[in-house]
């Protein structure tokens, strides 16, 4: 709707998680490095938390469209309850022929047939699980019994968990899964972005949004960024909830210079997400009800 009038080539805050829009803030350039590191040296299992809407999986979809033409790809992301419902799911995904009533152990034989023909391949294969934090023990305990198909030299099996902080202490103290725990060789949790960052995060989507990207046609002023920085608290997600809806406002006024007036106009509009705030009557607690990956 406000695309042409800040003359952009698509909308810079949609909150769906667009490899394209990728932010390489230090830590994220970190966990983006943990994964192909894992995945190009066949090392098994990595795991990479971070709060709801902190960008865990646009760091997923970042390292599965660097790598999407040199590696099999399988992507979890049901909620399972049990092993079974996973690994059928993996069979299915790479194309593995089973029969219905097939039991768990011949499955597993039949994935592991599978892997030990490609481990030598330049190919390897890749499970991505995402919102893995709503995985039951059971299906955890299958993720480490797929991962068990290894070779003399290197693991047959790439295994990527992405999910939120509740994921890293569960596997840290549940007993059943300590045998999980010792084969993830990287971990890495994603804090929420600085001042200094959501800054150059807003700036970056904005560039990458528009027709001219070395002088984007509208810009924000220091005190929006200071009222996102005391609002969002450095949530990805919220700074795109935020910004979409103060470019909308900043159209219906034809402004493009965004300031903290706007954004806050923005915040007092979404009080039911953001709550009430003892000074201003705006929020400064990242809304609870934003939930789904980013």
């Amino acid at each position: 709707m406000y695309d042409s009038f800040y003359n952009l080539k698509m909308m810079p805050f949609e909150n769906t998680p667009d490899p394209r829009f990728f932010f390489q803030s230090e830590q994220h350039r970190e966990a983006l490095a943990a994964i192909e590191y894992t995945i190009r040296m066949r090392k098994g299992f990595v795991l990479i938390t971070g709060d709801i809407g902190s960008g865990k999986t646009t760091v997923g979809r970042a390292m599965c469209e660097r790598i999407g033409h040199s590696a099999t790809i399988v992507n979890i992301t049901h909620s399972h309850r049990d092993g079974e419902s996973l690994i059928r799911q993996a069979l299915r995904a790479l194309d593995i022929r089973s029969q219905r009533n097939e039991d768990h152990g011949r499955m597993l034989e039949r994935l592991g047939s599978y892997l030990l023909d490609r481990v030598n391949q330049a190919c390897p294969v890749v499970l991505f699980v995402d919102e893995a934090q709503t995985l039951s023990d059971d299906a955890l305990e299958e993720l480490r019994l797929m991962s068990t198909f290894d070779t003399a030299t290197q693991k047959a099996i790439q295994i990527v968990l992405i999910g939120q902080p509740e994921l890293r202490q569960h596997i840290a103290n549940t007993r059943r899964l300590a045998a999980l725990r010792q084969r993830i060789v990287l971990a890495k949790h994603l804090r929420p972005l600085d001042q200094k960052d959501i800054i150059l995060y807003v700036e970056h989507r904005l560039r990458v949004a528009s027709n001219n990207p070395s002088v984007p046609a509208v810009r924000f002023e220091a005190g929006a960024y200071n009222r996102m920085q005391q609002t969002t608290h450095g949530i990805p997600r919220l700074i795109n909830v935020i910004c979409d809806n103060a470019l909308l406002m900043g159209f219906v006024g034809e402004t493009r210079s965004i300031g903290s007036a706007i954004v806050n106009r923005v915040i007092e509009d979404m009080v039911p997400n953001f709550g009430d705030d003892s000074d201003s009557g705006i929020s400064t607690t990242p809304a609870l009800g934003l939930t789904g990956t980013y």
